[in-house]
C-alpha cells in the first residue's frame, strides 16, 4: 500500500513537470523559398553582391553572386540572402549594402507587383529598391522603370 501511494506521488509529479516543461521549439519564422535573381528593368543588369563592388547591377553572368536565397516570413515579408557571399540585402543609414544576416527590418522587403515587374520595398524606411546612375539604393517608391525588377 504504501509503495502504491509513493509509485503516486511520484507519477504525479513527473507528470507536473512534463506540464510545465516549456513545449518543443517551434519551427523558426522564416521558409526559405528558392533562389531568385533581379533583372532590372530600366539598365537590364541583374542584382549583385560581391565583396569588392558591393551591392550593384551588373550584366547577366549566371554567376552565384546573381543569386539570391529568399526566405518568406510570416508577415509576408521576405528576406535575400547572396547565395555566393552569404550576406543579405540590408538598407539602413549606411544605405544598400550585403550585410550579415539579422532578421531585422533592415533585411526585411515587400514586394508590390506590377504586372510583369516587382518593386522591392525596404521595411525599414518604406522605400523602393532603385538602380539609376547613382546606383543601387533606395528611394521614395515611384514606379518608374529604374524601380522595377523582373
Amino acid at each position: 500500500m504504501r509503495f502504491g501511494r509513493i509509485a503516486g506521488v511520484f507519477v504525479a509529479v513527473v507528470l507536473g513537470l512534463v506540464a510545465m516543461a516549456p513545449a518543443a521549439s517551434a519551427v523558426p519564422d522564416g521558409t526559405v523559398l528558392d533562389q531568385w535573381r533581379w533583372q532590372s528593368w530600366a539598365t537590364g543588369g541583374y542584382l549583385d553582391h560581391n565583396p569588392a563592388d558591393g551591392v550593384h547591377t551588373r550584366a547577366e553572368n549566371r554567376g552565384p553572386h546573381q543569386w539570391w536565397e529568399v526566405t518568406r516570413y510570416s508577415d509576408g515579408t521576405l528576406r535575400f540572402m547572396n547565395v555566393a557571399t552569404k550576406m543579405c540585402l540590408d538598407n539602413s543609414e549606411h544605405g544598400v549594402r550585403g550585410f550579415g544576416c539579422n532578421d531585422g527590418p533592415w533585411q526585411r522587403w515587400r514586394t508590390g507587383s506590377w504586372g510583369t515587374t516587382y518593386e522591392l520595398v525596404s521595411m525599414w524606411n518604406n522605400h523602393c529598391l532603385d538602380n539609376s546612375h547613382e546606383g543601387v539604393r533606395t528611394m521614395g517608391c515611384n514606379g518608374l522603370a529604374y524601380q522595377r525588377w523582373r
